[in-house]
């Protein structure tokens, strides 16, 4: 690598973690690099949280939540936003504030419904590998 790894590494590294089940060496190795780095970003211990959560590692999650409740440390809610012919559009998790919202979450729905009759009807899509 021509650069040093910074957290913009080491995050979609524990990301990818999570996301392919590896919770061995390399989830523990990239977490530990990203909480060196950034030791005041919650969302850090909460991705190691529910990696230990989806391995059944109970008590690395017991330990991740109350090194969180101690310190003090919150995780700030996601936020997105779309332009939309000029007017900018914010949205945050369960979010029903937007005039919309209504219309929104039904596409949502539809699109999610959509999704899982895809992987219903073509397996290897749910596990994120296609055939070409």
């Amino acid at each position: 690598m021509p650069f040093k790894p910074d957290a913009r590494v080491w995050g979609p590294l524990l990301s990818a973690c999570k996301m392919h089940s590896e919770t061995g060496v390399v989830a523990v190795f990239a977490a530990e690099k990203l909480v060196s780095m950034e030791p005041k970003n919650a969302g850090n211990y909460i991705l190691l949280s529910n990696i230990y959560a989806a391995a059944g590692k109970w008590d690395g999650v017991a330990k991740m939540r109350s090194f969180l409740r101690d310190s003090g440390l919150k995780k700030t809610p996601g936020c997105s936003w779309l332009e939309i012919n000029g007017q900018v559009h914010e949205f945050r998790v369960a979010d029903r504030s937007h005039p919309n919202s209504v219309d929104i979450y039904t596409i949502l729905g539809n699109l999610e419904l959509e999704i899982m009759e895809a992987r219903h009807q073509r397996p290897e899509l749910a596990s994120g590998q296609t055939t070409h």
